[in-house]
Formats: C-alpha cells, sequence, structure tokens
C-alpha cells in the first residue's frame, strides 16, 4: 500500500510539474451590483491600468520644499508628477511600476519613500508546515512513547499533504485557484491527517495492551472499529468544507473544496496506509510504559461527574463570556491598512492618510447616467470629503468621490449606502469590499442552519439518540462564538469570509472529538456498563487531548509564520480547538450526558424505525469475533 501511494504522489507530482497555472490573487465575487458597475466603468473609462503609488514624505519638522532636486530627479525616473499633501510633507506618484534604484537614491536625499502593495514586492512567509510537524513529533512521542508509532501518524500525513497539494496545482490546468486555498488546504490536511491515523494506532495498541494475540487480527478489528469513526468524521469535515458553496463566493468555494480534497486524501490515507504501516511495524508499536491518560483521565471524569452541574453552569458562562465581543464583530476585507506596521505599503497607506486623510485610501467612484445628479449635490453629503474632477463619456460622467473615513469605518459604508439612494451606480474597491462583506454577511446564517442541521442528522444516525445530537449541535454553537468572541478580541474588524470559514473547519474539528469522545461512551452504553460515561471518557480522551494539541500546533505555526489573510484565520481556529477540546469535550460534555442519565441515549420510537443502525463503534463486530 505504501508503494501505491507512492505512485500516486509520484503522479501527482508529475502532473502539477507539467500542467500548473499561477494562482490567482483576487479575492472578488461575480454578479454584485459595484462589480458590474466596475465592469462597464473600465470599459467605457479605461481601467487606468495597475497602478500603485510611491509616497514619500519630509522628515519630521521639515517639508518638501526643502527635497526639490530629489523629487524632481525622482519623478523623472517615473515618469510622474507628484501630488502634494495640504501641509506640504507628504506627497506620491501614481505609477504603473517604480524603479528600486530610483527609490533608494531618493532614500539617500533623507526622503521616507514607500510604496503600495500594487508596487512593493509580496511579503515572504506564509504558513509553515515544518512547525506544526515538529510540535505533533513532540506530542506523539509523549502519546506514544514509541518511535514506530509517533512517527506514522506524520508519515500518513506528509504524504496526504503531497498528494493533495500536487493534485490542487494540478487542477489549475483546468479552473482558477486562488492563493490561498493551498494555505487552508495545508493546515487542516496536515492537522486531520495525523488526527485520524493517530486515533487507529491508539486503538490497535489499546488492543495489543490488553492482551489481543494476533497483530493482524487486532489491525483489522482497530480499521473496523476506530476506522469507522474516522469515515464518519472525515466524511463531517468534507460535507462542511463543500457547503462553503453555499455562499456562492467563488473564492471561498473554492477553498472549501481544496481544504475537503485535503481531508478526503488524509482520511484515505489513514483507513489503507496506516494499517499496512502498523502490519509491517508489529508489536513496536507498543510502548513499555502505562499511557499517564489511562490513570488519569478516569479520576478527571469521575471528578467532572460528582461536580456535573457546577461544571456545566461554569463552562457555558465561561464560553459565554469569551463569546461576548462577537457582539460588536465588523467584518470587511484586507487592504494595505490590515499588513503588519513593518511593511512598506502599511507604512504607505499611513503616509496618505496621514498627509490627505483617511478617505483617500479608498476613493469612491460613481458613475452619474444622463446627468441625473451633480457633483455639487454628492459633495454635499454627509461624510464626503471631495468630489474630485468628473470624466465625462457621452451621456455618462465618472465621479471620484473621497470619503471623509477610511476604507473599513462603518461610516464608508453609510455613505455608499446613502450614495446608492440617488440616481447613481457606485463602484471601486471600497464599495466592492462593502458588497463583498454585505453578501458573505446574508449568507453566514444559511450556512450555519444547515452545517447545524447536518450535525444533527448525523449524530442522530450514528448514536441514535436525540440528545447527544442536540448537546452536540449547541456545545458547537457556543464554540464557535468563543472561537469568534477571541479573534475580536484579539484583531478587531475580522475578514469579512473568516467566519465562514471557521464555522465549516471547526464544525467538522469539533465532531470529530465528539465522534472519537461520545463513541467511546456509546460502545461501553452498549456493553452495559455501570459508568459509561466514566470508562467511555477515559478510553477517549488521551486521543482528543494529543489531536487538540496538535491541531493548536499546526494552527499556532499558520498565526506565527501567516499573512494577514490567514493568521486570524489560523488564530480563530486554534483558539476554537482549545475550547472546544479542553473546555467542551473534557468538561461540558461528560457533565451533560452524566446530567441527562440514561435519557441521553432515548430515541422516540417512531425516529427508531426511521432511523437506520449504524455501529461506528463496531460493537456488532467485537462481539462476533469473541
Amino acid at each position: 500500500m505504501l508503494g501505491a501511494w507512492l505512485m500516486v504522489l509520484v503522479l501527482a507530482v508529475g502532473l502539477a510539474a507539467r500542467f500548473a497555472e499561477p494562482l490567482g490573487t483576487e479575492l472578488t465575487v461575480s454578479g454584485l451590483s459595484s462589480t458590474r458597475t466596475l465592469d462597464q466603468v473600465n470599459a467605457e473609462f479605461g481601467s487606468g491600468g495597475d497602478e500603485g503609488r510611491v509616497v514619500f514624505a519630509a522628515p519630521a519638522g521639515h517639508t518638501l520644499a526643502a527635497y526639490r532636486p530629489a523629487l524632481a530627479a525622482l519623478g523623472a525616473a517615473l515618469g510622474a508628477q507628484p501630488t502634494l499633501s495640504p501641509g506640504g510633507r507628504i506627497g506620491y506618484f501614481s505609477v504603473a511600476s517604480a524603479p528600486a534604484a530610483a527609490l533608494d537614491q531618493a532614500r539617500g536625499a533623507g526622503l521616507q519613500v514607500e510604496e503600495s502593495s500594487e508596487l512593493a514586492p509580496p511579503p515572504e512567509g506564509g504558513s509553515s508546515p515544518a512547525i506544526g510537524l515538529l510540535i505533533a513529533l513532540v506530542i506523539l512521542l509523549i502519546t506514544f512513547g514509541s518511535l514506530s508509532a509517533a512517527g506514522m501518524p506524520l508519515l500518513t500525513a506528509v504524504l496526504g499533504l503531497g498528494v493533495s497539494l500536487a493534485g490542487l496545482y494540478a487542477l489549475t490546468a483546468l479552473v482558477p485557484v486562488t492563493s490561498i486555498a493551498p494555505t487552508l488546504a495545508i493546515l487542516l490536511g496536515l492537522a486531520v491527517g495525523i488526527d485520524y491515523s493517530l486515533f487507529l494506532i491508539d486503538r490497535h495498541r489499546r488492543q495489543l495492551r490488553d492482551g489481543a494475540p494476533d497483530v493482524r487480527e487486532s489491525i483489522a478489528l482497530a480499521t473496523g472499529t476506530a476506522g469507522s469513526a474516522v469515515f464518519f468524521a472525515g466524511l463531517t469535515v468534507i460535507m462542511a468544507l463543500a457547503g462553503l458553496a453555499v455562499a456562492r463566493v467563488g473564492f471561498l468555494t473554492q477553498m472549501g473544496l481544496a481544504a475537503a480534497g485535503a481531508v478526503l486524501v488524509a482520511m484515505l490515507m489513514a483507513l489503507t496506509l496506516t494499517p499496512a504501516l502498523l502490519s509491517l511495524a508489529g508489536r513496536r508499536v507498543v510502548g513499555r510504559r502505562k499511557p499517564r491518560a489511562a490513570r488519569t483521565a478516569p479520576r478527571w471524569a469521575g471528578f467532572v461527574v460528582r461536580h456535573r452541574g457546577v461544571a456545566t453552569v461554569l463552562s457555558v458562562l465561561l464560553l459565554g463570556a469569551l463569546a461576548v465581543p462577537v457582539l460588536g464583530m465588523r467584518l470587511g476585507l484586507p487592504d494595505d491598512g490590515s499588513d503588519p506596521s513593518s511593511t512598506t505599503d502599511r507604512r504607505a497607506y499611513d503616509l496618505i492618510a496621514a498627509g490627505f486623510g483617511p478617505g483617500v485610501n479608498g476613493p469612491l467612484l460613481v458613475l452619474v447616467r444622463d446627468g441625473a445628479v451633480t457633483s455639487e449635490q454628492i459633495a454635499a453629503l454627509p461624510g464626503v470629503a471631495t468630489v474630485l474632477p468628473p470624466a465625462v463619456k457621452g451621456d455618462d460622467t465618472l465621479l471620484t468621490v473621497v470619503p471623509s473615513s477610511g476604507p473599513d469605518d462603518a461610516a464608508t459604508a453609510t455613505l455608499v449606502a446613502r450614495l446608492r439612494k440617488l440616481d447613481v451606480s457606485v463602484t471601486g474597491q471600497t464599495a466592492v469590499a462593502i458588497d463583498i462583506s454585505d453578501h458573505l454577511a446574508a449568507a453566514l446564517p444559511l450556512y450555519l442552519a444547515l452545517v447545524a442541521g447536518f450535525a444533527f442528522v448525523l449524530l442522530l444516525v450514528v448514536f441514535r439518540s436525540v440528545l447527544i445530537a442536540a448537546k452536540a449541535v449547541l456545545s458547537f454553537l457556543l464554540s464557535l462564538g468563543a472561537a469568534l468572541g477571541c479573534t475580536v478580541l484579539v484583531f478587531g474588524p475580522l475578514l469579512a469570509f473568516l467566519p465562514t470559514i471557521v464555522i465549516g473547519v471547526l464544525f467538522g474539528l469539533s465532531m470529530d472529538y465528539e465522534m472519537f469522545l461520545v463513541s467511546g461512551m456509546h460502545e461501553e452504553h452498549r456493553r452495559g456498563a455501570a459508568e459509561p460515561v466514566v470508562s467511555g471518557f477515559a478510553r477517549g480522551a488521551k486521543v482528543v487531548v494529543a489531536a487538540a494539541l496538535i491541531m493548536i500546533g499546526v494552527f499556532g505555526g499558520g498565526v506565527a509564520g501567516g499573512d494577514p489573510v490567514t493568521r486570524p484565520i489560523a488564530f480563530a481556529l486554534a483558539a476554537g480547538i482549545i475550547v472546544d477540546a479542553f473546555v467542551v469535550r473534557l468538561v461540558l460534555v461528560p457533565a451533560v450526558i452524566s446530567l441527562f442519565g440514561r435519557a441521553a441515549w432515548w430515541l422516540p420510537k417512531r425516529l427508531d424505525r426511521m432511523v437506520p443502525a449504524v455501529d461506528v463503534e463496531g460493537t456488532d463486530l467485537i462481539v462476533s469475533r469473541a
């Protein structure tokens, strides 16, 4: 099986090397009013090319008058005339390119010179899989106490990641793919690739430690039991990510499908390659020491069960408190103002705002037909700083309206709405960003409802329990609120598509933990255990903790090495994993199921006849082999 997957990897890499096309960088949505108007403006008035700004400033306490020779030389090199601020300290050139030597010469003369993102080289960085792999190796060594057992999940995850990424790049020959799609696929493919293999290996090791005489039979039993949970967990994540298409946003659909493909490959790797590697390793996968979780998990579960009422109330209060910042959540799209202050495009953005006003960083284009509205009428509107001289083509007039507020300010969105009440069309990068944010915000409740409904139905089928399914959905909503609340607290305004992505990914991962943990409790219940919550928790707690720590490490690598787009996404996912695994799954879930008592596994008779029987824990398989 290892040879077969290596052949698949070689084939995928070969196809990618031969047919891969450059990744796209635009985050756009077709069909919006602003995008349609922008197409009309570009066709009628011309796009003006991909111009950016070279922004310059005199040192504090000086004006540009003292640097006329340097400015003249810079303008000659750029082939452009400068625009100066009213105070005479800051200015800019609008150009399509900027020779580095000319900029360095101006800097040498004492000017501060910065470039907007259209001209500046792309920042280095990006999420680092190496950080996540290193953290995962340490956690797996601590968890298993065996190098062979620790290496298997990493091998399957890396091979799976290679196959999925190579396949994604090969697909660029057929369909355009956005540049941030591979980032999400890397983060999620690596995380679940390790987790799914970890779950199978843990089940096999436990069976060998309990006295299973035959290694191959133990592998088959682990695949038939834990493998079923892996299959349903993977299916859950894939469906949630594919469901991102309901937002009807092209780049978001691509991100979801790319990540879903990575999860599919990871699941197939876990179900096929991991058993083959276990067969090669034999009994070497069993560590010599008894796992600490086997000693501490029952005690922790017993403590939570004894104080289940207090544990439930405190958990809900904590999660609710963390979710409070969501009430003030604002959404937008990244621009130069979103970049770190260490970047030249962010410094250029700040200089423009300081010298010309924040609205110059996000002007609005207003298309007026047949003279329906005059420049004076628009200039008189609240929130308008100035209206630049118009461009006229036939009966159409194009006005550039400079708001008195910045592109991501709520006042700018209010101005766009106010303009649209007139008989005009509004576009420009700022208007497009506002429309995309509104579009995604409107699609969010539908996507959340679909995800929650899918979770309820799936868990109802898997565990044959109304209360367990309802509890899982409500606990996921608590985790989601806490994750978004923490992200708002740290980053302020969020990317417009961040909540949608976090819903899809966090839903899938939280359902993984639910499946891994509650399936053990359900299995103990079906066996007639006296305390199924405690004994089932003891079986699954180690896997949940290890899986959560690995994912926190993977997403933490995205926070440390990510760009302004991926960093808040990775942070939100890491925060979501922390609260979901360590508050919801390890405290709230055992406490609530213990409060339910035997009613936790209740299913109305009518539903009992309708819901198919799915033996996800493999209890029937275990009985048949006994």
